[in-house]
């Protein structure tokens, strides 16, 4: 279609003809808009101007919804990454609670055995110092008795009762002693059964804290998820939007195209174009084929192998190869929906998409569509109808066909 607009281009004083709409319908039904872009399907100039400003409003707010979208994204991104460093800091923090209750665990153990060793110390030498007491009294009655009955020295009945109290002094200054010893235990046993406690209130507020930063972070998460599902849903949709005003565009460019440039440029030449080629008509427009009741579509001219093939007036080449029933072929579009078609060449000099101008050589005379003459076969179509080639060319070549 674009090949053919630059033939169109060639002559900017055709009408616009029929084949617009055609051309319109083909172009709308490839359009990818979505629905609530393309309520209907545009028919016009202005439709498609409309149309294109249109998208060019709803990609305006798209590129803004997807700049806060990516900014809300990177400020979601760094909440989660303090959240998730938060929730760090709360599981280190955790288990420097958990080592440090290990401790205040094994010192507590180790108190409570020690108190139990001195429980049991100062118990025996309680039990030791009343042993004493009731042997010392023991000695001491026994002792005065005897002296009195023994008329011993009264002497060392004094020394034996100093000796005595001497004794009875030191186990209860060592009871003393390990009970106050005992009381620092004690003491030291509260002091880590309180620092304990503190420890793991405080390890059960690090964990509330740490439950609440992994709940923020998952929150973040999802969140951050949904920004980014829906930054690609616009990204997506933005690339499909500029695709579809691409193709709003070039459709508003060919329908510019169409309007300014068909004028009837070959229409205005009817009855005055050259033959392809020099030679003999041996076929003409209409008359039946020698097999079955098929009629000629066109011209046989007759011409010797090798002859340059022109062309008949400007135009674009749109086929430029074999093709099956005929030959080596070219085909010319000049626009306005005609065409002109040369076949059975011996080859083709020209390419597919090369414009060429009229009387250009665009392939040599040959006999490859299966003929039994060497020549040209020859067409002329509009609208992809065949039309007599005759009455397209000049009187001169006419009257040498009827002599």
């Amino acid at each position: 279609m674009l090949r053919k607009l630059r033939t169109y281009r060639q002559h900017p004083c055709r009408p616009v003809l029929p084949a617009l709409a055609v051309v319109l319908a083909c172009l709308s039904g490839s359009l990818l808009l979505p629905a609530d872009s393309l309520a209907e399907t545009p028919r016009t100039l202005e439709d498609v101007e409309r149309q294109i400003l249109d998208t060019s409003a709803r990609l305006k707010a798209l590129d803004d919804e997807i700049a806060s979208s990516r900014v809300l994204k990177e400020q979601l991104r760094q909440a989660l990454e303090t959240a998730q460093s938060r929730v760090g800091e709360r599981e280190e923090r955790l288990r420097q609670l958990d080592r440090d209750i290990a401790r205040f665990n094994q010192k507590l153990d180790s108190l409570e055995s020690t108190i139990a060793d001195a429980r049991s110390g100062v118990e025996a030498r309680e039990q030791a110092l009343a042993r004493a007491l009731r042997n010392a009294q023991a000695i001491g009655q026994q002792t005065t008795l005897k002296i009195v009955l023994q008329n011993d020295d009264p002497a060392l009945a004094d020394r034996l009762a100093v000796y005595t109290e001497h004794v009875l002094k030191a186990q209860n200054a060592a009871i003393t002693a390990q009970s106050a010893i005992l009381a620092r235990f004690r003491d030291a046993q509260k002091s880590a059964l309180k620092d304990r406690n503190w420890l793991n209130y405080i390890k059960k507020k690090a964990s509330q804290q740490r439950e609440n930063y992994a709940s923020t972070a998952i929150a973040k998460q999802q969140t951050l998820g949904e920004v980014e599902a829906g930054l690609d849903s616009k990204t997506r949709t933005v690339a499909e939007l500029r695709a579809d005003q691409q193709r709003l565009q070039n459709l508003m460019e060919e329908l510019k195209a169409l309007q300014s440039a068909q004028s009837g440029y070959f229409a205005a030449g009817k009855g005055r174009y050259p033959a392809p080629v020099s030679g003999v008509v041996s076929a003409h427009f209409g008359d039946i084929k020698s097999v079955g009741k098929l009629r000629w579509q066109g011209l046989f001219i007759r011409a010797s192998q090798g002859q340059r093939v022109r062309a008949v007036a400007d135009g674009e080449v749109v086929y430029s190869d074999f093709l099956q029933g005929f030959g080596m072929l070219v085909i010319v579009d000049h626009g306005d929906g005609y065409t002109s078609l040369y076949g059975g060449n011996r080859n083709v000099t020209v390419p597919t998409g090369q414009w060429v101008d009229s009387g250009a050589t665009i392939a040599t005379v040959g006999d490859s569509d299966g003929q039994n003459d060497s020549g040209v076969y020859f067409e002329i179509r509009h609208n992809a109808e065949a039309v007599d080639p005759e009455e397209w060319l000049s009187p001169d070549f006419q009257v040498a066909r009827r002599q």
